[in-house]
């Protein structure tokens, strides 16, 4: 199923969302990363989505979702989930973060466990391993820069090696998701912001002990799910946060990098589904 789109202005900006499943099973809301959009979870949502009701925002500064001119810290991205949960009705709902959605999702959080049934944080933590951490910091350093595709069939060929194996239309729709047309250049450019180096930048390094203090605050069952070869997510700073999470547990996900969703979209749906059902 390709989903179904929704549009919400929040706070006075644009919104995008789809939504997959039947309206009226359980709410599940997923949460990508930076430089992703939405349609990055249709392969994850598409198997949980015969249980559920499956909804994925495009973040603020991504996708659909205008650009933001008061910027890209967490605390604002949390906000976001706070209005779009309120706006979309949803008192009791599972949260799926991967990447810094993840630590969007552990601000919100914070203070609204109360109206979350489960929370899964992703292969980030609220801190980076070194390594990931430069190598984040220096994807979106140039992400200004992206000269982007001349042809949509270059842009094809590179969604080709995300997704292997997938059709052509699954192959256009995540072109269109997360490419648009640059009329200066005539290119096909990635769909984000710019300006969306801020989420990893001084005021990122600033959040991390907000963030660490905030999932001592998190009432709700957490999984907090590792890559086996994350260079994002250390082995050390996921049984830290186990530890201090009121109820937390951990998985790791086997011959699996940083991008878990992406490239094992069935082992991570799989241990999902499991822990939503405890």
């Amino acid at each position: 199923m390709e989903g179904e789109d929704g549009y919400l202005t929040l706070h006075g900006l644009r919104h995008h969302y789809i939504r997959w499943g039947n309206p009226g099973d359980d709410p599940v809301v997923l949460v990508h990363g930076l430089m992703n959009n939405a349609r990055y979870w249709e392969n994850v949502a598409n198997m949980i989505a015969d249980q559920y009701s499956v909804y994925a925002p495009d973040l603020r500064g991504h996708g659909e979702t205008e650009h933001a001119p008061g910027g890209y810290l967490v605390w604002a991205f949390a906000m976001d989930l706070r209005f779009m949960a309120e706006e979309l009705d949803l008192e009791a709902f599972d949260l799926v973060a991967h990447s810094i959605g993840s630590r969007i999702a552990m601000a919100y959080a914070r203070d609204h466990s109360h109206r979350l049934k489960h929370l899964v944080l992703a292969d980030m933590g609220p801190e980076m391993a070194q390594q990931g951490a430069r190598g984040i910091r220096k994807t979106t350093g140039r992400s200004e820069g992206t000269p982007g595709f001349p042809t949509e069939e270059e842009a094809l060929e590179y969604y080709a090696k995300l997704y292997p194996g997938q059709s052509r239309d699954y192959l256009m729709r995540q072109l269109a998701a997360g490419l648009t047309l640059d009329e200066e250049t005539g290119n096909l450019v990635f769909r984000f912001d710019p300006s969306i180096h801020q989420a990893t930048g001084r005021g990122a390094i600033a959040e991390i002990p907000f963030l660490w203090e905030s999932i001592e605050h998190i009432k709700c069952p957490t999984l907090v799910i590792r890559a086996e070869k994350s260079s994002i997510l250390s082995p050390e700073i996921a049984e830290e946060m186990v530890r201090r999470l009121p109820d937390g547990r951990l998985v790791e996900i086997p011959e699996s990098g940083h991008q878990i969703p992406l490239h094992q979209p069935e082992r991570f749906a799989q241990a999902v589904r499991e822990f939503l059902e405890t």
